[in-house]
């Protein structure tokens, strides 16, 4: 994310002045430091910050020139930053060190911004007015000059940079080696420069909600609380699969419940969690139990949300919610994007044992839910403080399959914690090898075989009653290995999958 670093502490000590009559951007070299004046985008070549007297003419520091011995108007030169231009006088002091016999003079111009220019910005350069030092050149210093110049009519309210060119010619080799001081530069204008961009100009940047991130790197242009959109997965959606006759084996199908996911963690300007987007598809309900399902958030306060839109649950429901939306007394935030099944998809009727898992019986189409938890409205955040992104991970998401209307059988993935709400009698029990307690969590038993999955990608699912080995042909070595044979299981590669024995209703 660009423009988060604010260069406030160089930007303050730069001399724009501001006051009842004008705005103007300034330099008197006081920072005494080029490379100062390099951080808030003025530019300069053979010109340096010096407190040589020769060309001292005020304060400690005065802009020194190298010696000026050439006709280029781009040999010595000092550009301001990008500035939005005022009806004025441009004004500034100038002296030299100074050898009889030579002609030197300042060339002001202003440079256009050229939005094709990728690197600088810079355009066509225009000549505004010159001014010549006096002959004959004294020895050593000359006397110092007041320069006013008018800023073109045309020029007003137009963005530019004003671009002073030190040229000279002429006079023996002793006196080619004259150098010009300039001090107290003052231009009519409002500085529009970007230090984090490139110094390109501001009010050329498009941002239309002025939330410091340009329109082309926001996914909420016109939104000053939104951003950015930071998914999982990454690209597309990816598969939840859930066996709900925990914790016995059961017929190892994995379509008791099959959902699409995907998370979108919206952050705002500053990297903090706006929104958290949950995209849910469920395909296939392949259970004679009326399951429902939960997501828990797992490190993510409660008081950090604000509201819960979105979600589906019966009149009857088993579920207590709060005023937000999440349900309640949870150590964690928990939505229950839908407490029966039969919210989100229809039965097909006609003896079909469950939803979109027999071929027999007409799809049901899946419809997208969606269900937004609120972190931050209009820059508000709950009493427990603002979350940032990477608060919010892959590691804090804990979904989870709630067994035929009993709120105390939560099946979980390998290695998640249960909501407070989990009956831990049942770990250790069956086909389980599950330990309750403090530091409880889910894990399995027989070869490791899990009763639930998350998949980065979407994939299909199994015909009712077919195990789920008998479709994805490395599925068992992946088991039974953890993880380091064929973590890439689930793909289409050669001879990975039995696809007569699958489906895929999306």
């Amino acid at each position: 994310m660009k423009k988060l670093l604010v260069f406030s502490y160089i930007l303050g000590m730069i001399s724009f002045s501001l006051n009842a009559q004008e705005n103007t951007v300034t330099n008197d070299a006081e920072l005494g430091d080029r490379d100062k004046y390099f951080a808030a985008c003025w530019s300069m070549e053979a010109v340096t910050v010096s407190d040589v007297g020769w060309t001292l003419i005020s304060g400690d520091y005065s802009l020194r020139t190298n010696e000026v011995n050439n006709e280029s108007t781009t040999a010595i030169w000092l550009k301001t930053p990008w500035m939005v231009m005022d009806a004025g006088e441009i004004t500034f002091k100038t002296a030299e060190d100074g050898r009889g016999g030579s002609n030197r003079s300042i060339v002001i111009q202003y440079i256009k911004f050229d939005k094709d220019n990728e690197s600088t910005g810079e355009g066509d350069v225009i000549a505004i007015d010159k001014f010549e030092f006096p002959r004959p050149l004294r020895t050593r210093r000359t006397e110092m000059h007041e320069v006013s110049v008018s800023v073109p009519e045309q020029l007003v309210g137009e963005t530019v940079k004003i671009y002073f060119s030190f040229v000279g010619t002429g006079g023996t080799a002793q006196s080619g080696t004259a150098r010009v001081g300039m001090d107290d530069l003052v231009i009519p204008g409002s500085y529009s420069s970007d230090p984090s961009e490139n110094c390109f100009p501001k009010s050329l940047i498009a941002d239309r909600d002025e939330d410091g991130v340009a329109d082309e790197e926001d996914a909420y242009p016109e939104d000053a609380y939104k951003a950015f959109n930071n998914f999982l997965p990454a690209i597309g959606f990816g598969t939840l699969m859930y066996e709900d006759l925990w914790p016995a084996r059961g017929d190892y199908d994995f379509n008791d419940l099959v959902v699409d996911y995907r998370l979108n963690r919206v952050t705002d300007a500053k990297g903090e969690v706006a929104e958290i987007i949950i995209e849910l598809l469920p395909r296939a309900a392949g259970a004679g139990f009326s399951n429902g399902f939960g997501i828990e958030f797992t490190g993510l306060s409660p008081k950090k949300v604000l509201k819960v839109t979105g979600i589906k649950t019966s009149m009857e429901s088993i579920h207590k919610m709060d005023e937000k939306g999440l349900e309640a007394d949870n150590e964690f935030a928990t939505v229950i994007p839908f407490d029966k099944v039969s919210l989100v998809l229809t039965h097909p009727g006609g003896g079909a044992l469950g939803i979109n898992t027999d071929p027999k019986f007409e799809f049901q189409k899946p419809e997208l839910q969606t269900i937004v938890l609120v972190l931050k409205e209009e820059g508000k955040i709950g009493e427990d403080g603002a979350t940032k992104l990477e608060d919010l991970g892959l590691d804090n998401f804990n979904p989870f399959l709630i067994v035929n209307q009993k709120r105390g059988v939560e099946v979980h993935l390998p290695g998640k914690k249960p909501t407070r709400y989990a009956d831990e009698s049942i770990f250790g029990t069956k086909e389980d090898g599950s330990t309750a307690g403090v530091e409880s969590y889910y894990r399995n038993k027989e070869n490791g075989l899990p009763w639930a999955m998350n998949v980065p990608v979407s994939i299909p699912y199994m015909v009712n009653k077919t195990p789920i080995t008998k479709g994805y042909n490395r599925f068992f070595e992946w088991v039974v290995s953890g993880g380091t044979s064929y973590p890439d299981w689930y793909l289409e590669e050669g001879g990975y999958r039995n696809n007569g024995v699958m489906l895929n209703a999306r």
